[in-house]
């Protein structure tokens, strides 16, 4: 009995705690299976706020400004025509000129003897030609004594032939007789040669008459070339020369440009280039630029007809129109450019643009974006700068976001909000 009892109180110590361990985990399983579920929090979609203005189409014109540089067509080089010293300059770097003033007096010494000699060449040639003309009118008049005396030597040969038939007469005398004729016939023959040639010759003394008399043009024209003076009004942009220094021919020796087609060059854009190249459009490009706070109007005289290497336009030149102000060449500027009026076309902010082509307008509380056409900057009627768009899918009074967000994208959800408030915070709702 004993055994059995301690058995049975060594079992009950073991199956004790197994059971307590059991009923503790389907406690806590119970407890777990009927705890209270909290509810759900249902996900919300953030919405931003955006401002926007309604789209306006109409006729508007489109201004850009450009960087252009003074520069002038009618810019001159000059370089010595001779070799020569300077003697006198009578005018200085950034001075004025007017036309046919003198500005640079070369020595004109050796042109002056140059232009003696060819002088004298002239009329050794002139003198030539009139020796010609008398020695012609002598060979005429002696020909037809010569052939006088040819007649009379043909009589005497006659006649000694006759006496040597009748034995009056030596063979001997026949024979000088016969000589005496041939030998005038043969001065007759030289005689008819010389005034045969007479034109040849004459036609010689010509072509010599002339090469003589372009020498001598040249050296006149040497002698000019020594007074250098200007060809126009103008400016002195470069003086090379001193007096008392030697220039040989093709030294350069000053530089000037004319005050009356100074213009500014400007690179325009290629997307402006269409509008430009419609008919009449240049005479509606107005434009101004300013220089040592100065005005100057322009007016876009022509486009170029080639394109630079390297750049991404085409250079316009702008005349500088009447203005007592003459900017110096070289003077960069910028130029305010007002376009001709483009009909259809929206003006918004640069703040509405999102990169170079593209805004984003509000359908049914979401965004969705348009690509467009940037055909210029303007101004509004406070005076604000706007960015002038074009584009088949925008229509009257689109709703336009004008607010730039970071993470724009077709399908967002926003809230309009009136343009006057700058919020552009996410909101959660």
């Amino acid at each position: 009995m004993t055994d059995v009892t301690a058995k049975k109180s060594t079992a009950l110590k073991w199956i004790l705690p197994l059971v307590i361990i059991g009923v503790a985990i389907a406690v806590f399983m119970f407890l777990k299976m009927t705890k209270p579920q909290a509810p759900s929090r249902p996900t919300t979609e953030k919405i931003w706020t955006v401002s926007t203005i309604p789209a306006a189409l109409g006729l508007h014109p489109p201004s850009l400004t450009l960087y252009g540089k003074v520069e002038s067509p009618r810019l001159s080089n000059v370089t010595a025509a001779v070799t020569a010293f300077v003697k006198h300059v009578y005018t200085d770097e950034g001075l004025a000129i007017q036309p046919d003033e003198l500005l640079v007096q070369l020595d004109d010494s050796d042109a002056q003897l140059l232009i003696q000699q060819r002088q004298a060449d002239v009329d050794n040639i002139i003198a030539q030609i009139e020796a010609e003309k008398v020695r012609h009118k002598t060979d005429l008049q002696s020909l037809a004594i010569e052939k006088n005396l040819l007649s009379l030597r043909l009589k005497t040969v006659r006649r000694y032939e006759n006496l040597i038939k009748r034995k009056l007469t030596s063979q001997e005398q026949l024979d000088a007789a016969r000589r005496d004729y041939q030998q005038q016939a043969l001065s007759i023959a030289q005689r008819e040669q010389s005034i045969a040639d007479h034109p040849n010759r004459l036609q010689q003394l010509d072509s010599q008459l002339m090469r003589t008399t372009s020498l001598l043009d040249q050296a006149k024209l040497d002698l000019a070339r020594t007074q250098i003076k200007a060809p126009f009004h103008g400016r002195v942009s470069s003086l090379n020369v001193s007096p008392g220094d030697r220039v040989r021919a093709g030294d350069p020796v000053i530089g000037f440009y004319s005050l009356d087609r100074l213009e500014v060059r400007a690179q325009i854009p290629n997307r402006i280039l269409p509008l430009l190249r419609q008919n009449d459009a240049l005479q509606q490009v107005s434009a101004s630029g300013q220089i040592d706070n100065q005005t100057i109007e322009l007016r876009l005289d022509r486009i170029a007809a080639a394109v630079n290497s390297g750049r991404a336009g085409v250079d316009g030149f702008f005349s500088i129109q009447n203005t007592p102000y003459q900017p110096a060449l070289g003077r960069s500027l910028a130029i305010n450019v007002t376009l001709p009026a483009i009909a259809d076309v929206v003006p918004v902010p640069p703040t509405a643009l999102y990169g170079l082509n593209k805004i984003y307008r509000v359908v049914d509380e979401r965004l969705e974006s348009l690509q467009v056409n940037r055909v210029g900057d303007s101004v509004d009627a406070n005076g604000k700068p706007v960015v002038l768009i074009a584009s088949p899918a925008i229509k009257t009074g689109d709703r336009l976001v004008i607010t730039q967000l970071p993470n724009a994208i077709t399908g967002l959800r926003v809230k309009e909000f009136s343009a006057a408030v700058d919020d552009k915070g996410p909101k959660d709702e």
